[in-house]
């Protein structure tokens, strides 16, 4: 018998987890535990001041997914050290200028990849800069990480069940309004639907200059016979406690499942009067995503 051991390192803590395994059950053992939780990130690696770009995400154990789109990374991001992170002494500070729309001019976006599974756990912090601007005279933008499978059906596609599915957390309304904006089968008209998340019946509203925890869990509905099962779920914790659930979803009619942690923080809506009214910021820390509940702490021990 052989005891290995494996070092998981977020922002602040380590975790070590013993397992004894025997060298036939090693390998696959390994590819369960890597399957399990991808690496967290806390951005504490890299020298602060300078952009935190795609090859530092891979550097920190997240690959970006073959084929997508990667924006604003070398020019919109920095490495922060000088305002408090939520742990450690760093976190990742997002660009929005002002009159900008769309990731190709505002925030950053880029999927990675993530083993295939059918459900999954993705948590971040987030805090808003305290001037953050909500947009002009509409109102609407993306906050931060949300999941993804297949060809990640988006944008106002149509969503058939072979093309994907997303689901990413969003602001809306002049007040900031937090909710979810997801693709699936169901979605009605040109683009994806949304939930307000809410806390005791009332809409919550992202606040600026305080870090706040969100968790999302997605569940892939079951295919039978090549026929989507009304079985796929969503739901948002906000600062641990559930926010929003959705229950009876089909997103794929194939074998598709989540396969990728979305990065997707930007303004906009499609035209200029969802454009900020002047430059603002958003700051990213302790991002993971796990299969296992147990693996996010913000759900139980660490809110």
């Amino acid at each position: 018998m052989k005891t290995k051991n494996l070092l998981l390192v977020g922002a602040a803590t380590s975790v070590l987890a013993t397992l004894t395994l025997t060298p036939q059950a090693m390998a696959g053992r390994m590819e369960e535990t890597r399957a399990a939780a991808l690496q967290p990130n806390g951005f504490e690696r890299p020298t602060a001041g300078n952009p935190y770009t795609i090859s530092d995400w891979a550097a920190d154990g997240w690959p970006h997914a073959d084929g997508g789109a990667s924006e604003g990374w070398n020019t919109r991001t920095r490495v922060d050290s000088s305002t408090p992170a939520h742990s450690g002494s760093k976190s990742l500070r997002v660009f929005y200028p002002k009159g900008q729309i769309d990731p190709q001019n505002s925030g950053a976006l880029a999927p990675f990849s993530i083993p295939k599974a059918r459900e999954y756990y993705l948590s971040f912090w987030v805090k808003f800069s305290s001037d953050f601007s909500w947009g002009t005279t509409l109102f609407a933008g993306k906050v931060g990480i949300g999941l993804a499978g297949g060809k990640a059906c988006s944008g106002g596609q149509p969503c058939t069940g072979t093309n994907g599915f997303t689901s990413r957390p969003i602001w809306s309304k002049s007040d900031g309004k937090a909710a979810v904006y997801y693709y699936s089968m169901e979605h009605e008209g040109e683009y994806g639907d949304d939930i307000v998340l809410q806390k005791d019946g009332a809409d919550i509203r992202w606040p600026k200059g305080k870090w706040v925890n969100v968790v999302q869990r997605l569940k892939v509905n079951t295919v039978t016979g090549g026929q989507a099962n009304a079985d796929g779920e969503i739901e948002i914790f906000y600062n641990g406690e559930s926010a929003a659930k959705k229950t009876g979803l089909s997103f794929v009619s194939n074998g598709d499942q989540i396969d990728k942690a979305y990065f997707s923080s930007f303004a906009g809506g499609g035209t200029a009067e969802f454009a900020p009214a002047n430059d603002g910021y958003v700051w990213y820390d302790d991002i993971k995503v796990s299969t296992n509940r147990a693996d996010i702490c913000e759900l139980s021990t660490c809110r």
